[in-house]
């Protein structure tokens, strides 16, 4: 983390450093920024007859930057099994929505926004495995029409329920997932090879 901010606070002071760019994540189902409390006319000051002397902003600490982002981290690491449950439970629910007769493409649509979304958030939790096999479903059901491909879709969803309460047991834990992740992967390529 440090080293990654001191490469950002390198690239703002217009330093040289041969680093791609990375794309910045969003976070905001993360921190959620309370709203604006209205400001009345009277409230607001009028501005002052003579200008403050200007002040050179200060130059933040690379260092203290990143131990206050890995506290911060750090704070919500507690959250991230219950938000990973949660996602879970919302991909289940779609899941069984679609699996419905008569299912209409929006249904299909909910549980591709579901696997899609947690694909995102999977890594930051701490969940590889699980943004392998959402990946996964989101590829399979990319080429997927209502009522087709239900059982590899049904065993994506239980992998991912399966990784969840495996995940932190081991290194038997993470390969067996892996296994998963890898024969899941090749049935997707399959099926699309074949359309």
């Amino acid at each position: 983390m440090k080293k990654l901010i001191g490469k950002w606070l390198n690239a703002k002071s217009g330093k040289a450093d041969d680093t791609k760019q990375i794309a910045t994540p969003d976070i905001s189902r993360v921190i959620k920024m309370p709203p604006a409390p209205p400001v009345a006319a009277a409230d607001v000051p009028a501005p002052a007859a003579a200008e403050a002397p200007q002040h050179e902003p200060e130059t933040a600490d690379p260092d203290d930057l990143a131990d206050r982002a890995e506290a911060a981290v750090d704070a919500m690491a507690s959250q991230f099994d219950a938000w990973m449950e949660a996602d879970l439970d919302r991909l289940s629910d779609a899941w069984q929505q679609a699996k419905q007769p008569g299912a209409t493409p929006d249904a299909y649509r909910t549980v591709f926004m579901c696997a899609h979304n947690i694909r995102g958030a999977a890594g930051s939790y701490g969940y590889p495995a699980i943004s392998r096999l959402c990946g996964s479903l989101c590829t399979l059901l990319g080429e997927t029409h209502p009522g087709e491909n239900a059982a590899l879709i049904n065993l994506h969803i239980e992998a991912c329920r399966a990784a969840f309460i495996g995940a932190g047991k081991g290194d038997t834990s993470q390969s067996m997932a892996d296994a998963v992740c890898d024969a899941l992967e090749q049935s997707v390529a399959a099926k699309a090879a074949h359309k």
